[in-house]
């Protein structure tokens, strides 16, 4: 159970850093890069002695790359959902994504059709018309609600290509492990590129705040996966996820409307609560 709620809260405060970059004016893409270095030098020291030489020659090393190309865009997509459309609906658009695996695992995969999983899936479409139902408390700006759409269409391409890795090729936790520190060292690779050209064209100075925030934000963003794959050993898959999806997007809401005052209709909230019990009957219909 601890590493349940060590996950959450992990997850959590990602949202919450993001939420918080405007207020200390925090450059997001340079916390970004930063934060995938942090992840990759993680992940070689938890895989030890390991050459990352040594990635190149496995099977997986394709899709890795993908991943991490990937990574670093939905990452960036993210920070600006939460900042501009908020916690709530940022968390709901990131568990939603699980959607195009699925559908993935139905066509390719050969997932079963469960009734459950489906009903799930059927939820799905009222859930996002009611979230983003405009309303008095409710009104962001057309271009801001497109955030919370390529989150969920970045983030569930890039689970599909995880799964795709995982089915073909990825037999163990380390195998698993090895996979993401590479999308991380190409995720930091291209952030770092970005930063550099972004800096010599906007004379963008590289800042300490902003090399801390990302330090802060990549020991979030690898103690988050850490404590997910620990849990995964520790609990049956069919308890765990379930909970931590729902957990995810309960505790994202409250963090937003009670700490950071986001201003939600009663459709909205209704919309949360039809995408929690969506994502809770996809999760339960994968066990």
């Amino acid at each position: 159970m601890i590493w349940l709620v060590l996950a959450l809260l992990t997850s959590t405060l990602i949202m919450v850093n993001f939420k918080l970059y405007p207020k200390f004016g925090v450059v997001v893409l340079q916390a970004i890069a930063t934060n995938y270095l942090v992840a990759f030098v993680a992940g070689l020291i938890t895989l030890q002695n390991e050459s990352p030489v040594d990635f190149a020659q496995q099977a997986w090393f394709p899709l890795s790359l993908l991943s991490g190309m990937l990574l670093i865009l939905v990452f960036f997509v993210f920070a600006s959902s939460a900042a501009k459309v908020g916690i709530a609906i940022t968390s709901v658009s990131s568990k939603m994504s699980v959607l195009i695996p699925v559908a993935l695992g139905f066509l390719f995969f050969g997932d079963i059709a469960d009734p459950v999983k489906i009903c799930g899936i059927a939820l799905a479409l009222p859930a996002f018309l009611f979230i983003f139902k405009r309303n008095e408390n409710f009104n962001l700006k057309g271009i801001f609600l497109v955030l919370p759409l390529l989150l969920f269409l970045g983030n569930g391409i890039n689970d599909s290509i995880l799964k795709t890795a995982q089915f073909n090729f990825l037999a163990t936790d380390n195998d698993l492990v090895r996979y993401l520190t590479s999308a991380f060292a190409t995720a930091f690779f291209i952030g770092a590129i970005l930063v550099t050209i972004i800096s010599i064209r906007k004379k963008q100075k590289i800042r300490i705040k902003n090399i801390f925030a990302g330090i802060v934000l990549g020991l979030l963003n690898w103690y988050s996966t850490l404590f997910f794959l620990k849990g995964l050993t520790e609990m049956d898959v069919t308890v765990f996820v379930p909970v931590f999806n729902v957990g995810i997007v309960s505790l994202g809401a409250i963090t937003g409307l009670v700490f950071f005052r986001e201003k939600m209709g009663k459709w909205n909230i209704f919309g949360l609560v039809l995408a929690t019990i969506a994502i809770l009957l996809i999760a339960l219909g994968n066990g």
